[in-house]
């Protein structure tokens, strides 16, 4: 499609706009997703894309490198001490130890709370299946309800309930997902349209009237209709 636009429109800039089907969210295969990385090095986990380590993270400890804005690789180099590991995806663990101003605020936060540093925590490796039931549950509670929230009753506002925010410093794999360059990976739809200098724009979630091609659609059902009565 895009070919076809710049062969018909020659020096004009598309406009693509997708509604939130998952189907436009899919990301690269070396895309920064936590749920293609294990906690350790090696074993069947994707390589992912370099990346810069983000302006905002922590500040570094007295006397401690700064590593933000330094490119952060995502897997070990050829010439790795460890024959084993060239070559091979670094992990959750490696990738946070490197960052270091985030490494080491979490391990303050774990001896802070008294906890164990751990890779993925019990809230953490819940399927969202479980995530979702028991966000009604917790909806339900704040309405004063005490069975399970009726369908009706989730249309409440997010900002009339109070839900307490996730913690970001549960374990490795929220705190490498809650980073910045993760949080703002792009779907591989939008690398591909941006790439050549187009915009790529995504509708918000349930508003299908929006979507150009229902108009698109809603027009030509019109005019299919008007020729029916007319014969």
């Amino acid at each position: 499609m895009i070919k076809v636009f710049e062969h018909t429109h020659r020096d004009c800039t598309a406009i693509f706009a997708f509604d939130r089907s998952s189907a436009h969210e899919g990301f690269a295969e070396n895309a920064l997703n936590i749920n293609n990385m294990n906690i350790n090095p090696g074993g069947k986990q994707r390589k992912l894309r370099d990346t810069v380590i983000p302006l905002n993270n922590p500040d570094p400890a007295p006397g401690k490198e700064d590593m933000r804005s330094q490119i952060q690789h995502m897997t070990f180099p050829d010439d790795y001490p460890d024959p084993k590991l060239r070559g091979q995806p670094k992990g959750v663990k490696a990738v946070l130890q490197e960052w270091k101003s985030v490494w080491d605020k979490y391990m303050k936060v774990c001896q802070e709370r008294s906890v164990k540093v751990v890779g993925k925590c019990a809230s953490c490796m819940k399927s969202q299946t479980r995530k979702d039931a028991e966000r009604c549950v917790t909806l339900a509670e704040a309405m004063g309800q005490s069975g399970v929230a009726m369908a009706e009753d989730m249309t409440v506002a997010d900002s009339d309930i109070q839900v307490t925010p996730d913690d970001e410093w549960c374990c490795m794999n929220r705190v490498l997902m809650s980073q910045e360059d993760f949080c703002l990976e792009k779907p591989l739809v939008q690398l591909i349209i941006e790439d050549v200098g187009h915009v790529c724009l995504f509708l918000p979630c349930f508003h299908c009237e929006l979507n150009p091609i229902e108009m698109l659609w809603g027009y030509g059902k019109y005019r299919m209709h008007i020729s029916l009565l007319c014969t």
